[in-house]
């Protein structure tokens, strides 16, 4: 879909951060380089896991309610740019760090949501608790250390590269011609790619780790979240769809590779 939207572009990198898994793969012409693809087993899902546990020791129990967690994470999670000066905020209970998050009831409230401070010019202030009836956890420091498992698995015992070291490692396995063009244009598409300050933070340490003269680029579609449902939309009223089917007889016979071997073999490359 990015390649129909966006035909001046022969290479592309994308970054698609998902429930379950996190795929960089890149392209030329359409084409993916093998050598390049890269996954890290880590998603959306291991981000609501981990927010379950961490609310649950220090809080409220919450290991059964995954749509709730999930919620909180979309609401209220951030990508922190600058890991340790945020952990010094949520020591002092920032306001800008810490929140308080009404959680639904499923009576009266059908979706939790971010409860606003009142505004005072005292910080202390805004930390008292008002009584209410509403069920309300705080949230400071899980905020920005959920999602940064992403770029530090090891924080959850997953010994694999994060996503800025797999976004390299990726392009470096491409050929030396094609390595500017993919820092050049690299595409975040995902449910997690929404996070607050998600792109900010990819740039920031992409740019550390690259050659000072290739320039970073990262592009964010509108909707990131259904841009691979977009491209699957296209390719199966391509009429050339018929060709990249895979039969169970195949399937059994010749195993999960034969899928990559129909689909890369029939979708035509633009040479020009």
């Amino acid at each position: 879909h990015y390649k129909q939207t966006h035909t001046d572009n022969q290479c592309c990198l994308i970054v698609d951060a998902g429930h379950a898994f996190t795929h960089i793969i890149p392209y030329h012409n359409g084409k993916q380089i093998q050598a390049g693809t890269k996954r890290i087993n880590v998603g959306g899902k291991h981000m609501c896991n981990l927010l379950k546990e961490l609310i649950s020791y220090r809080q409220l129990n919450l290991l059964e309610e995954t749509y709730a967690c999930n919620l909180i994470k979309e609401d209220v999670c951030f990508v922190s740019t600058s890991f340790y000066e945020e952990m010094e905020l949520a020591k002092k209970r920032d306001p800008s760090v810490l929140c308080e998050y009404v959680l639904p009831d499923f009576v009266n409230i059908h979706r939790g949501y971010v409860k606003l401070p009142d505004m005072t010019d005292d910080p202390d202030e805004i930390r008292k608790p008002v009584p209410t009836k509403e069920q309300m956890i705080k949230l400071s420091l899980e905020r920005f250390t959920v999602p940064e498992i992403l770029f530090n698995p090891s924080d959850i015992g997953i010994e694999t590269m994060g996503l800025t070291e797999a976004i390299v490692y990726a392009i470096k396995q491409c050929p030396v011609n094609m390595q500017p063009h993919l820092y050049n244009n690299i595409v975040i598409i995902g449910g997690s790619s929404k996070f607050q300050n998600f792109k900010e933070r990819i740039i920031k340490d992409v740019r550390s780790c690259a050659p000072d003269e290739c320039n970073i680029n990262v592009y964010r579609p509108e909707d990131p979240i259904v841009e691979a449902w977009k491209g699957g939309q296209l390719l199966a009223g391509w009429p050339g769809y018929q060709n990249t089917r895979v039969t169970r007889s195949e399937y059994e016979e010749n195993g999960p590779s034969v899928c990559a071997r129909k689909l890369y073999d029939s979708i035509p490359v633009n040479n020009t």
